[in-house]
């Protein structure tokens, strides 16, 4: 689970902006705030939401958390995805300074390894008025055993320190020379079988992200109907999830022919199949983030999900949130963390779990919590009061 976030000078982010997902102390027990795998005491919402206009950063949240995650765990094998994934907010008084994401969460060293909060630190160098070309200023990976974190591997640029726990000597190593300066320490060290590295990019693996810089995945239909084909387990939820949501749907089965995978659904009543271009957009947009959703539960990793309301009917989305808040569907404590223009779900959320983005014309986009506001009651009013402009961050029109 994500304990915090911080980001500066990434896209529509100028200034630094830190949020912090831990629960108050004196916010009631409830059932979407589950305890830390890591200390067992620190309470932390199973499912966070970020609202606000179009255009006020929303997205970019999700960006800059997915974007620290892949480049940790795939850039050694990128050419330029690292120029397209971290930009600069374009003012000239940024081009120039770095981008910097840092990330806090549950993990562990190893299989048999307790629970511990892991945070990562990423800094990106940009040249001025030079959109490519980026390189890696600062580095690091710590982890708190005993609640004060430690070093396992810290850089600047390419000057390299590693920590005892992290099983790379500072002396001589001839692993750490291939690591780029356009490449994370963990993505490079995989590949020359350093076995934590090993360990944590399988970790990294786990997270679900329907967003990837700035651009949606969009799967294409084999694509998404292999994925079923090849996950007997994933494909039999779904069609439970489906008879429960769709009204008359007895099943998806999955079929080849020379073209690819298609689906075919069976539907009460009708003496033929429904074929997947012919189901509704709502049933469709289900069918593709699905699997997100399926394998993040499975795991207890994380799934951000930009639009989570895409095309969904509102009864359909607070199904899907009561899905991380139940301990049964969630045994793992995984996390949901998307965004969303449908002001019917801040009455599914509490205040801990919504966060809200503003961009006044002309400015860069301030991020804040719900819980910030003062006098901000724990009522379930709270889309009245959103739309209401009570909470800030609503578009104004003319």
């Amino acid at each position: 689970m994500l304990y915090k976030i911080a980001i500066e000078n990434f896209f529509s982010i100028a200034d630094r902006q830190e949020l912090t997902f831990e629960v108050p102390g004196n916010a009631p027990d409830l059932d979407c705030f589950r305890l830390s795998r890591s200390n067992g005491v620190t309470r932390l919402p199973t499912v966070i939401g970020f609202f606000g206009p179009n255009a006020s950063g929303k997205s970019t949240v999700l960006r800059a958390a997915v974007s620290a995650i892949l480049f940790a765990g795939n850039s050694f094998n990128w050419t330029d995805e690292i120029d397209l994934l971290f930009q600069p907010y374009r003012h000239q008084n940024w081009w120039g300074k770095p981008t910097k994401i840092l990330l806090e969460f549950d993990s562990q060293l190893s299989p048999d390894a307790p629970q511990t909060i892991f945070r990562y630190e990423l800094h990106i160098a940009h040249k001025a008025r030079n959109f490519s070309n980026k390189t890696v200023a600062y580095e690091a990976l710590s982890y708190a055993p005993k609640g004060k974190f430690r070093c396992l591997f810290e850089r600047n640029n390419q000057q390299f320190h590693f920590g005892k726990e992290f099983g790379i000597p500072n002396t001589s190593d001839s692993r750490k020379d291939s690591i780029r300066e356009n490449a994370s320490v963990i993505s490079t060290l995989e590949k020359f079988n350093h076995s934590l590295s090993i360990f944590l990019k399988r970790l990294i693996a786990a997270s679900q992200s329907n967003v990837i810089g700035v651009n949606r995945i969009q799967p294409t239909i084999s694509q998404l109907l292999g994925t079923y084909a090849a996950d007997k387990m994933c494909l039999d939820n779904l069609n439970h999830e489906l008879r429960r949501l769709d009204l008359g749907l007895e099943s998806m089965t999955i079929e080849q022919s020379p073209q690819g995978w298609f689906a075919k659904f069976k539907h009460i009543g009708l003496d033929d199949f429904i074929f997947l271009p012919e189901e509704s957009a709502g049933t469709r947009r289900f069918i593709e983030i699905f699997p997100r959703l399926h394998y993040a539960l499975a795991n207890g990793s994380i799934a951000f999900i930009d639009e989570l309301d895409t095309e969904c009917h509102p009864l359909l989305l607070p199904e899907l949130l009561r899905w991380f808040n139940d301990p049964e569907r969630n045994p793992h404590g995984a996390q949901l963390i998307f965004t969303a223009h449908n002001s019917s779900l801040l009455n599914d959320l509490e205040k801990e779990q919504i966060f809200l983005t503003e961009k006044l014309s002309g400015q860069s986009t301030h991020i804040y919590g719900a819980r910030d506001i003062k006098g901000l009651r724990r009522e379930p009013s709270l889309m009245k009061k959103y739309l209401s402009g009570e909470l800030g961050a609503i578009p104004h029109i003319g």
